[in-house]
């Protein structure tokens, strides 16, 4: 389930990624050549990139597509870089729960106040929500690769080592 909402938040992702690169497009075509800016644009855009960002974090790190440097972790044991893993892992989930719970009580506070935007008058509490979802789905993410990591540390000796990325539909 935490699979398929990953890879369904990450496709979202693309087709933003899709549409500010046409309404960007449009925006400098009106602007430059017609001379009628699309006021539209300079307010969609940022949360289609919110979108882009948080939306596609999940499936990036379910396959490992994350950026990491090796050069120390690179030299240890395979136990040892087991259990740094899974620390690391535990305090990305810890960190990640706190901007969560940060950016929620943004959002409510958006919510709260009524606050729209300047000229679409949408709602703000809408896209704000799109940075805590999709932190949120990167944390169920990181917490099943820290279980299967935490079952490798602590399991056979020759079984201790990182765990792959999760690539399972599930």
């Amino acid at each position: 389930m935490i699979g398929r909402a990953s890879k369904a938040a990450a496709l979202l992702s693309g087709l933003a990624t899709l549409t500010l690169a046409v309404i960007i497009s449009f925006d400098v075509l009106m602007r430059y050549f017609f001379n009628r800016p699309q006021l539209l644009v300079d307010e969609v855009a940022p949360f289609l990139l919110l979108l882009v960002i948080f939306g596609a974090a999940a499936q990036t790190f379910r396959v490992g597509g994350h950026v990491r440097v090796d050069l120390v972790t690179s030299h240890l044991r395979p136990a040892a870089r087991a259990g740094l893993r899974a620390v690391n892992l535990a305090i990305g989930i810890v960190f990640l729960a706190v901007v969560i719970w940060v950016t929620t009580q943004s959002a409510l506070t958006a919510f709260r106040y009524g606050r729209v935007s300047a000229v679409l008058l949408y709602p703000l509490w809408v896209p704000m929500l799109l940075i805590p979802a999709g932190l949120l789905l990167m944390v169920l993410c990181m917490a099943g690769t820290l279980r299967r990591q935490l079952i490798a540390a602590l399991g056979p000796r020759a079984g201790r080592d990182e765990v792959p990325p999760s690539l399972e539909v599930g």
